[in-house]
């Protein structure tokens, strides 16, 4: 079984992306522990992940071709892990009400990462350029 180059190039664009914004996550948490050392229960949360989910979900996207734009498709993304670190949370009894803020906060900071960084990266490796046009031709087919 071979993995189609514009899917692979997927993943990696939205695995290189999140690797490379990792830095913000690991220095505010550095940040957060130095000025509130009470708050050093809350910071472990596992970023590592990241990568690893953004090239998934671009992979996902690359996969099924989706109508959707990049940035409400990274935005989704940012609900679903909103969503789950709220329930890890809760589940190791260290949820706060300021979590609340993370299903808004979250999926628009998402929306905009993706937008403006993930799309533009599909469409300029070629990503999204085939989609489109495989996208268009099923369109014509069909009509046909």
């Amino acid at each position: 079984m071979t993995v189609p180059r514009r899917e692979l190039l997927a993943y990696l664009i939205g695995a290189g992306v999140a690797g490379t914004i990792l830095i913000g996550p690991y220095t505010g948490r550095a940040v957060v522990t130095l000025l509130a050392p009470q708050s050093l229960p809350l910071t472990y949360v596992p970023f590592f992940l990241l990568p690893l989910l953004w090239g998934v979900w671009n992979w996902l996207r690359a996969r099924l071709r989706l109508r959707l734009g990049s940035g409400g498709w990274g935005a989704y993304l940012g609900l679903l892990l909103a969503l789950g670190v709220n329930a890890l949370l809760a589940a190791e009894a260290r949820w706060f009400t300021g979590a609340l803020l993370l299903p808004i906060a979250i999926p628009a900071l998402y929306y905009l990462l993706w937008a403006f960084v993930v799309g533009p990266l599909n469409e300029g490796l070629g990503v999204e350029t085939d989609m489109e046009a495989s996208t268009s031709a099923r369109s014509r087919d069909a009509g046909a």
